[in-house]
């Protein structure tokens, strides 16, 4: 009678060899700083030229039963997207080139340096990516007058938060994109519309009933909610299933990324 082999034990990620990645990483980046803070500038710029050009004739918009100027709202869904940039930037394209075409991770699995580690190694090296450009864009609206609450002392641990769960989502579209031909339609598809659509640049509440719970579903949406009501004060129990939210998806999304780029480097 045959006996059924045992499933393959896999090595836990370890916490100090994930360093090792991100200490290359940053070793990587020494040379090349002005690629490392170009995604910063991106929502910097949305900001003065949307909140500031075409607020002045938008006016203020619904929020929380009141109205807020239109700058102030729009700041915190740039916010939003800057962590997004550090998230796509790091856990997404350079990822993809790195196991698809430059080979990096099959030459980094023959040292202790497992798979697991990989993952979240790049996990780690996008949040920190993450969490400069949102502490930057934080400086940005303390100097126009965009934070209006001492709530926003809690923005920046809410950016890591919220850079962890796209870090993590991030890594498993690296996991499953293998042609570059795909990187635009990702982008086209996936994080463009993330971008446009989650309530960063209006309120949900403008969606047709149809449309709204799906926008609701998405990452960025509970980001920029977050970061809304930590710099305007409307803190409430909302604010806390965001929070919640962002947490669990990197806990689910970290798992799902593990097991990918696990497949596809032992395939």
């Amino acid at each position: 009678m045959a006996t059924m082999s045992p499933a393959p034990v896999y090595p836990r990620p370890s916490y100090q060899r994930a360093v090792k990645l991100v200490r290359r990483n940053a070793l990587a980046y020494k040379h090349y700083w002005i690629a490392f803070i170009s995604g910063f500038f991106e929502p910097v710029f949305y900001l003065l030229a949307v909140g500031f050009g075409v607020g002045q004739y938008v006016g203020g918009v619904p929020y929380a039963g009141g109205t807020l100027e239109y700058a102030s709202f729009l700041a915190p869904g740039m916010l939003a997207a800057s962590t997004l940039n550090g998230a796509v930037f790091d856990g997404f394209f350079s990822p993809f080139f790195k196991l698809n075409w430059l080979k990096t991770y099959d030459g980094i699995i023959t040292t202790p340096v497992n798979i697991p580690d990989i993952a979240i190694g790049e996990m780690m090296w996008a949040l920190i990516r993450s969490t400069i450009y949102g502490a930057g864009f934080l400086i940005v609206m303390l100097a126009f007058g965009l934070v209006h609450s001492p709530w926003a002392l809690l923005a920046l641990p809410a950016v890591m938060v919220s850079g962890g769960a796209l870090s993590a989502g991030a890594m498993i579209l690296t996991g499953i994109t293998k042609e570059i031909s795909s990187l635009e339609k990702v982008m086209t598809l996936i994080v463009f519309p993330l971008f446009l659509f989650s309530g960063t640049f209006f309120p949900v509440s403008q969606y047709p009933d149809l449309l709204r719970p799906i926008v609701q579903a998405t990452p960025l949406f509970h980001s920029s909610s977050l970061l809304r009501a930590l710099t305007t004060g409307e803190v409430g129990t909302q604010t806390l299933w965001h929070v919640v939210y962002l947490v669990a998806m990197f806990v689910v999304a970290s798992a799902i990324a593990i097991r990918l780029i696990r497949r596809r480097l032992v395939s």
